[in-house]
């Protein structure tokens, strides 16, 4: 008997069947672009999610023995990433695309939001984007049933019941509240009812069933957002152990006793009661090696990989070269949408693998920064653990655990989404006692890389200057934000 667990990531959406000893029975993924338009849009189409699901979850069945391959699987879970923003209709027909968690347009609307709820709040996040969707549009105010982030869209249309993930009260100033709401001149009957992890929302509807193969009346489950499915399929359930999310976007998390005072770091219950997520990171990590993959003609096919090969004939710096990859603003610890990229210290010696060196080195320090500003604030970082679709990139990982200076390890399910959306079956089926149990049931570490002696020096003298090259290109950033105003306006 087995969970199969559903994620949507950014550009593509993945499909597990986890047995419930935590063995991957199997995998299949299925590409979802991110669109990127002008003015800093980047949407999605949802209708690809479900039809995406789908055929995942269909191939994963196919290769089931066919009498078990439907009644085996006891539960259905959906994670996903956020905060993205649906706006759908009675039939749950989207008004259009979504607005993806890299869409921070919305920067009044965030104003003003913040100012309301006295709580900084962020463009990317929902509130801004659904009342700038709201504003946008008579014909979306007239037909807007509910606002979904893309797992709960999901779930809904397999279920046909409508929630918000909700993973702690402490969550709400980040998602939405009614009196919020209200105040902004919302109407709160679009915004569906909070549901936490683990519940059963319902069964899985006739057609949906026929579509995705399984039985009808199958239990739903409400997931995690996609952070907190990595953290709690990684296992990093354990003060000071964090969690590395690669993908688009790639944030450290790590789990703490007691909240971070602080704003650098994005601080929020943890998925288990008592314990704290701290994260910061990059906004464009992946997208950084598929921006810069295209532009260096790289062949298609695994180009991130021929990215790492030429990054490891570079030496330790790159050459005195550094990449801020800042492509679309920053989110913590910068909290700085005008942020852009840049390579530093270019010249005529340098060459493609110093610029791939570079790229790579960029990713690395952004994690850096988060663990070093946690640790400045006396908070421990004993390990990390990777998740996504670099997490097995030995060269990543090796560079990783020298520049942050703890080991890394690697789990078994690469893609810890699809087990902490499997601990969340088992917590509401009742196989696990708490969500603590189910990751450590179900989490497995697999591989250790240890930080290498002779170049963590080497590597804390860089950062150094990397730290200091962050600050001194913040005006230069301000001031090409005031010029590209200048040439909307002109």
């Amino acid at each position: 008997m087995a969970y199969l667990s559903i994620d949507i990531g950014s550009s593509v959406v993945k499909v597990g069947l986890i047995a419930e000893t935590g063995e991957l029975l199997g995998l299949a993924r299925r590409a979802s672009p991110l669109l990127h338009g002008p003015s800093g849009a980047h949407e999605s189409d949802a209708r690809l999610w479900v039809d995406a699901a789908a055929s995942a979850a269909r191939e994963i069945l196919a290769g089931r023995p066919e009498e078990r391959a439907a009644s085996e699987v006891r539960a259905v879970s959906v994670s996903g990433n956020g905060p993205t923003l649906l706006a759908v209709d009675a039939a749950g027909d989207p008004l259009g695309l979504a607005l993806s968690w890299m869409d921070r347009r919305a920067v009044t609307e965030a104003e003003e939001v913040s100012a309301l709820g006295q709580i900084p709040v962020d463009p990317s996040f929902y509130l801004p984007k659904a009342l700038r969707m709201w504003r946008a549009s008579a014909e979306l105010r007239e037909r807007l049933r509910w606002f979904f982030s893309c797992p709960e869209y999901l779930l809904f249309k397999l279920c046909g019941e409508a929630v918000t993930y909700l993973p702690h009260s402490g969550y709400e100033p980040y998602i939405w509240d009614a009196s919020l709401i209200r105040t902004l001149g919302l109407p709160t009957e679009r915004f569906p009812p909070f549901c936490g992890p683990g519940t059963i929302v319902g069964g899985i509807l006739e057609e949906p069933a026929m579509k995705f193969g399984l039985r009808r009346g199958t239990p739903v489950v409400a997931g995690y957002p996609d952070f907190l499915a990595s953290i709690v399929g990684s296992g990093t359930v354990i003060p000071a152990l964090a969690c590395d999310r690669g993908g688009t976007s790639e944030a450290l998390n790590l789990c703490a006793g007691r909240p971070f005072a602080g704003r650098e770091l994005l601080t929020l219950p943890h998925a288990v009661e008592g314990l704290w997520n701290l994260s910061g990171g990059l906004s464009t990590a992946g997208k950084a090696l598929e921006w810069f993959a295209a532009l260096g003609g790289y062949a298609p096919g695994d180009a991130s990989q021929a990215i790492y090969d030429e990054a490891e004939r570079s030496p330790p710096g790159a050459r005195s070269l550094f990449f801020l990859p800042y492509l679309a603003g920053e989110r913590a610890p910068l909290w700085d949408s005008e942020r852009r990229a840049a390579f530093v210290g270019l010249s005529l010696e340098h060459s493609r693998a110093d610029l791939a060196r570079a790229l790579c080195e960029s990713i690395v320090f952004g994690l850096r920064l988060p663990a070093d500003i946690a640790r400045e604030a006396g908070f421990p970082v004993s390990a990390v653990r990777t998740s996504g679709g670099a997490a097995h990139a030995r060269f990543l990982n090796r560079l990783k655990a020298t520049v942050i200076g703890v080991p890394v390890e690697t789990t078994v399910v690469s893609d810890c989404e699809l087990v902490g959306d499997a601990c969340a079956s088992a917590c509401a089926l009742g196989d696990m006692g708490s969500v603590a149990e189910a990751s450590a049931q179900l989490a497995r570490v697999q591989d250790r890389f240890d930080p290498e002696p002779g170049l963590t020096g080497i590597y804390d003298g860089i950062f150094r200057e990397y730290r200091a090259t962050i600050g001194a290109l913040a005006p230069v950033d301000a001031g090409l934000a005031r010029l590209r105003s200048m040439l909307r306006q002109g």
